[in-house]
């Protein structure tokens, strides 16, 4: 098949604790700090209402969003509570609980201690609860800790508290029934916590400097040593220092880790003098609250730089966009990008312009772009401009939109003079799709190819003009699914590329390896390996062929070493495809006995699923043909980073797959019961 590739003074009882504590702790950016288990949350608060509902006064949460959490009123009125994520550490059965009676000016001391499975409220030093949790949650450096609200993340900040906080601890043992009796605020006690917010200092920092990044948010404020929370926009969140990613740090996926960026979604980049700029949406603060970027000199390691943009007043959160070179860009000089933010009822579009791509200047409120009501619906979805040249100058652009149904339209379409001012035309036909999201629009060849997302995958879309009418692909239709989703293009030195992003089961997301367009003959539109990313091989990992043996079930073979693959490790080799209704394929280890295999059948079309480390009790969670012929042996390559992996065949990208938690490193082959199945293996990290 041919192919080719398309383009970051204390008070004197906190320097106390400090000098207790500082011949054994190292800071957090010396050393990982050892993970909470066993562990204590204590504050001392005054609750402006008893009537509220939900509201955490100390929460401790990680970036997979498990959390517990001291809240108040959640299940039963008036009742303290140990919250946790969807209440796997919480009972349902608090009848024998005590009511809340303190007045609003009133403190009370409240503390949970959580030793093994064994988790005990206190209510000023007097037990108020105990019971057994199935599972104790641990966790780790990427925790942080949010006082005044119980959760934030993906479906954003939920169970504010309404009252004022004196002192506020997180420890990591369990303290007893004394220990916690004797705790005052705002005094040192013994053992030290390991984390302490008593807001003496004007400040809201955590005096021991566990937790050293602290942002009030809205209507959170310090006032006369205490924190004040409004109960509908404030709290206080703190969280550990994170070194901007390095060139080299992090290797074939890569993943945003600063706090003030948040988990990532959309990706997109732009290639200038030399330098990949890449930008993803972000969420810092549970909504889709920013947009920010890293750099790379190779495609491949990137250095983190993080927001460049962030919501407005009032907005509820923003939405993706993309960049484009100004259409005048040899007189102005500029770059946009363009963006949406949801205020009140609708969806519209707004602009930024810069001059190296990674400053950012947003444009004013006459730039906004609102729906056309001619064609599109007033309050549907408006979002995301994707370019291209217009003949005889100017710009091309199409959207993310609702079209009236009488249009015969899926996304919006326009044109700009300048980049920046735009004018809705009517919509395209499309036809055999259904709603969706634009992903990204090229002219491949003598067709417009456009990568469009709906009901979860990505597919592609044909059209001869620029004005359509668009038409399903005839071939390899479902361009990406699964664990995975927002495919763009990008014109680079090297053709034209795709990236997009990948989606852990646990809801972390990074930006996936970039891929070439690869089209064949017919004009079908497949993904491929990009030559590039030969160079996130960094070291070569010497593999052993395994043996053979013939009597175990579908002859699975363990691959000598086990591979580091919480790094990031490439595993590549030849494989013969198997012949009739047998199998062929990798066994991908997660736990012990269990894990995910891709199995390939004559064709060289794959099942993905889980199955036991001894061939048995397969099951296919997804079925992908790209409707190609593959030769035999064919070369493979497997991706792997920690619950993320990609697989390749003949440089074409088979599928993007999460697995149901991290890779051991423990790699079986499935070789059908044929020992010659396998050859020339060999793995970089």
């Amino acid at each position: 098949m041919p192919k080719q590739c398309q383009r970051r003074i204390l008070p004197i009882y906190a320097l106390i604790a400090f000098v207790l504590v500082s011949g054994t702790r190292a800071t957090a950016e010396e050393k990982r700090t050892p993970p909470l288990m066993d562990k204590t949350l204590v504050a001392w608060v005054s609750l402006d209402n008893l009537t509220q509902q939900g509201g955490a006064v100390l929460s401790l949460i990680d970036a997979a969003e498990h959390f517990d959490a001291i809240v108040f009123g959640e299940r039963a009125a008036a009742k303290w509570m140990a919250g946790s994520d969807f209440f796997k550490r919480t009972p349902a059965d608090q009848s024998a609980w005590p009511v809340e009676h303190a007045s609003a000016t009133a403190i009370v001391q409240i503390a949970a201690a959580y030793r093994g499975n064994v988790v005990t409220l206190y209510r000023d030093g007097v037990e108020y609860a105990r019971y057994v949790v199935e599972s104790p949650q641990s966790f780790g450096d990427d925790a942080k800790v949010l006082l005044g609200l119980r959760y934030v993340g993906s479906m954003g900040e939920i169970g504010f508290l309404a009252g004022t906080m004196e002192d506020a601890r997180v420890y990591d043992t369990a303290l007893d029934t004394e220990t916690i009796r004797a705790l005052k605020p705002g005094i040192v006690s013994v053992p030290t916590p390991r984390a302490w917010w008593n807001f003496q200092n004007g400040t809201a920092d955590d005096v021991m400097g566990a937790f050293p990044v602290a942002e009030l948010v809205g209507g959170a404020r310090v006032e006369n040593g205490r924190l004040v929370l409004d109960g509908k926009t404030g709290y206080l969140v703190c969280s550990r220092p994170v070194e901007p990613v390095k060139p080299g740090d992090q290797n074939i996926f890569y993943k945003a880790r600063l706090p003030q960026t948040g988990n990532m979604w959309d990706t997109w980049l732009f290639h200038r003098d030399g330098t990949y700029h890449l930008y993803y949406l972000a969420n810092a603060h549970g909504q889709w609250d920013n947009i920010s970027t890293a750099t790379s000199p190779d495609g491949v390691s990137w250095t983190e730089l993080g927001p460049v943009l962030t919501k407005g007043p009032g907005v509820t959160w923003m939405g993706t966009g993309s960049t484009w070179q100004s259409p005048n860009f040899d007189k102005d000089g500029k770059f946009f990008m363009n963006f949406s933010e949801w205020k009140g009822p609708r969806q519209t579009i707004f602009f930024a312009q810069s001059t190296d791509l990674v400053h950012w200047q947003r444009l004013g409120q006459e730039y906004e772009f609102v729906q056309d009501e001619r064609w599109y619906e007033p309050n549907g979805r408006w979002d995301c401009i994707w370019t291209l040249p217009r003949p005889g100058g100017g710009l091309y652009g199409y959207w993310t939109a609702t079209p009236k149904k009488n249009t015969g339209g899926r996304f919006g379409f326009g044109e700009s003079d300048d980049g920046v001012t735009w004018h809705a035309l009517e919509p395209p036909k499309v036809i055999g799709v259904g709603e969706g999201e634009v992903g990204a629009v090229e002219r491949v060849g003598d067709r417009y190819c456009m990568m469009f997302g709906t009901g979860g995958i990505m597919v592609t879309l044909l059209a001869d003009s620029p004005e359509g009418p668009f038409r399903k692909a005839s071939k390899n239709y479902s361009l990406l699914s699964g664990h995975t989703y927002f495919s763009r293009f990008f014109p680079s030195p090297d053709g034209l590329l795709v990236n997009h992003h990948s989606i852990a089961r646990d809801g972390r997301v990074s930006c996936a390896p970039l891929k070439c367009a690869v089209v064949d003959d017919e004009g079908t539109m497949r993904l491929g390996w990009w030559p590039g990313n030969e160079r996130m091989k960094r070291e070569a990992i010497w593999v052993n062929m395994p043996s053979f043996d013939a009597a175990s079930k579908d002859a699975l073979v363990a691959l000598d070493p086990v591979l580091p693959a919480e790094k990031g490790v490439i595993l590549e080799g030849r494989m013969a495809l198997p012949s009739g209704k047998s199998r062929r394929g990798l066994y991908i280890e997660c736990t012990d006995g269990n894990g995910i295999a891709v199995l390939l059948n004559a064709g060289g079309a794959a099942s993905l699923g889980p199955m036991k480390a001894d061939g048995s009790g397969f099951k296919a969670e997804k079925k992908v043909d790209r409707e190609t012929q593959f030769g035999t042996p064919t070369r493979f390559r497997l991706l792997l980073k920690n619950s993320l992996l990609e697989f390749y065949l003949d440089d074409i990208l088979i599928e993007c797959f999460s697995l149901p938690s991290d890779a051991t490193g423990r790699i079986r082959l499935v070789t059908g019961n044929a020992p010659d199945a396998f050859a020339g293996l060999a793995a970089w990290h």
